[in-house]
């Protein structure tokens, strides 16, 4: 009797999907759009709220270092702000700015239309099972995720 599919036969073909899929959301949009690590703090500040500069690189997976440079040009863009953290006046945290928030969904408003215009040929039986799939993709993206 076939068990159907194991997770060695699917995972190489997700993959490249995903990867292609992602590739497209980065390279075509518009060019105001904000680079990827800029999105990566913001979309973290939006999702978790206020954060350590530690803490968001580590859920970026990038070292501090690299993220130093773009913290400070959210900051210089009024995008972010510094704010004293509550536990330890030496430490800082970083807050989202309302300009912040509207840069931020700006940005996933350009990959949205994006995605929605190569959706438009799917039947409603593919859109129904792509929107199935989006929280299972989700869990794939948390895996590992403390």
């Amino acid at each position: 009797m076939d068990q159907g599919p194991t997770a060695e036969a699917v995972a190489p073909r997700l993959r490249a999907a995903v990867l292609r899929l992602a590739r497209r959301l980065r390279v075509d949009r518009d060019r105001s759009a904000l680079s990827n690590n800029k999105i990566a703090v913001l979309s973290h500040l939006a999702r978790e709220g206020d954060s350590s500069p530690s803490r968001i690189s580590r859920d970026a997976r990038q070292h501090p270092q690299s993220l130093t440079r773009v913290f400070a040009e959210l900051a210089r863009d009024g995008l972010i702000e510094r704010i004293a953290d509550p536990g330890d006046g030496r430490r800082s945290r970083l807050r989202l700015t309302p300009a912040g928030r509207a840069a931020f969904e700006h940005d996933m408003a350009l990959r949205d239309r994006w995605l929605t215009a190569a959706l438009h040929d799917f039947s409603p039986d593919e859109l129904r099972l792509l929107s199935d799939t989006a929280p299972l993709l989700d869990r794939i993206g948390a895996a590992g995720d403390a």
